[in-house]
């Protein structure tokens, strides 16, 4: 499977080095040419590769409660139903997830191999092939983003509604729909500038920053959560690990170049609000390791798009391209060889 993920980094790197001199017809050719191949490498790998293919066969198999998404039960009926074979559902799940991160990069940004490759190098092996209904999710999340732009909150509300029968998690991006796309203000810029050290001070602090929430089912889970961390059955996050700090330190080079990128490509400013929060949920989550992570997974899904466009602040345009493929090359490797996303 290495050797798979392996030369497609290579082949979509070679294209994203060559994409400005392509006619539009056939970068659309090999964006749908590359992303069926990636769905259909996603839909039918074997089912030692990842963490989750186990769970959901077991889940498949099983009588669903209130706590499975309407989604899930509906295609696993259909697969019964139609193929009774559960790699379908996987391949379901898999071109769903495809195609809306595809329809997505098209219409959110002019660097769409850039972007694919910072898409295949994260957010496809962590929800490509393991979280398949997060997968999902985030693609309609990103997909929905073109209307916060626009103002079309309706639509907006539609694809988040759609992303939340994917993966409840998802109805956490209500809260986005009052967002703007206007270039920051003074004070916006160093409210969003201050986000990230604040929630570092209240890790430093040691608060608990969900016990603070008034509400009983999740002080219940937080109190359960203290328990098993003090059995030792439960480690911390480290909110300090080398992928994160990048993270944290390309997204403030971007919200400092944010009115140069903003000539290019207009949606940078709803990205950089969504990324930031992204990063503040992991650190403002801490103590709730799993929730930390989704969360800002989810909303995470939009550096598939704004990490890319590094390439409109540095010059010549090979070593902006050169830079961003670096980047990808070592997310993936970390995310493989030491975070082991998927089995090699």
């Amino acid at each position: 499977m290495i050797f798979i993920i392996l030369f497609l980094f290579c082949f979509i790197m070679s294209v994203a080095f060559i994409e400005e001199r392509l006619d539009s017809s056939i970068k659309l050719l090999l964006l749908i040419l590359i992303g069926g191949g990636m769905a259909l490498v996603a839909g039918f790998r074997p089912s030692d590769i990842d963490h989750d293919y186990s769970n959901y066969v077991n889940l498949y198999n099983s009588s669903y409660d209130i706590t499975t998404e309407i989604s899930f039960v509906l295609l696993s009926y259909l697969v019964y139903y139609v193929f009774d074979n559960v790699v379908f559902l996987f391949l379901i799940y898999a071109i769903l997830a495809l195609s809306l991160q595809i329809l997505s990069i098209r219409r959110l940004t002019d660097l769409c191999f850039l972007s694919l490759l910072v898409y295949l190098s994260n957010y496809y092996l962590l929800h490509g092939m393991n979280q398949i209904r997060v997968g999902v999710a985030s693609g309609f999340f990103l997909f929905a983003l073109q209307y916060l732009r626009t103002g079309d909150r309706f639509r907006y509300l539609l694809c988040i509604f759609c992303a939340t029968c994917f993966h409840y998690t998802a109805g956490i991006l209500v809260c986005f729909v009052f967002f703007s796309n206007e270039i920051f203000k003074k004070w916006q810029y160093i409210f969003y500038a201050s986000i990230i050290p604040f929630c570092y001070l209240i890790y430093f602090l040691k608060m608990d920053f969900l016990l603070m929430l008034p509400i009983p089912y999740i002080e219940e889970k937080m109190e359960i959560y203290r328990s098993l961390q003090e059995q030792g059955l439960w480690d911390e996050i480290n909110v300090f690990n080398l992928v994160f700090l990048v993270k944290i330190v390309i997204t403030y080079f971007l919200l400092w170049k944010c009115e140069l990128i903003a000539r290019f490509n207009p949606f940078v400013v709803i990205l950089l609000k969504v990324e930031i929060l992204s990063l503040a949920a992991f650190i403002l989550f801490y103590n709730l390791p799993v929730f930390a992570f989704r969360l800002s997974e989810l909303l995470g899904v939009v550096e598939v798009i704004l990490f890319p466009l590094l390439y409109y602040t540095i010059k010549p345009d090979y070593a902006s391209k050169a830079i961003v493929g670096v980047i990808a090359l070592v997310f993936l490797f970390i995310g493989v060889f030491y975070n082991q996303v998927i089995y090699i």
